[in-house]
């Protein structure tokens, strides 16, 4: 399946391939954080060269990939550690 990007880079000889399939985004997910973690995480983007959200997705996707690992422990100590710094 050929994107309107693709068929514009074609006409100028570039190539671009992706898998669109892969890349399909079919909900959204919208919650609030910290100022202190929003400003953090557009640093990462920043230095990244990447778009908050792409840094986002990744680190959940990482996230969730440690929590199969390691299972409700794992999410445990986040928590707690979430909760101590609160305190402090």
């Amino acid at each position: 399946m050929r994107t309107l990007c693709q068929a514009i880079f074609a006409r100028k000889r570039h190539a671009l391939e992706y898998n669109l399939s892969a890349m399909r985004k079919d909900t959204a997910l919208s919650f609030r954080v910290p100022h202190r973690l929003k400003a953090e995480l557009q640093k990462v983007a920043l230095m990244e060269g990447r778009s908050l959200a792409q840094v986002c997705e990744a680190l959940l996707g990482g996230g969730l990939e440690i929590y199969k690992a390691e299972g409700p422990k794992y999410l445990q100590r986040l928590v707690s550690r979430q909760k101590k710094e609160l305190s402090e």
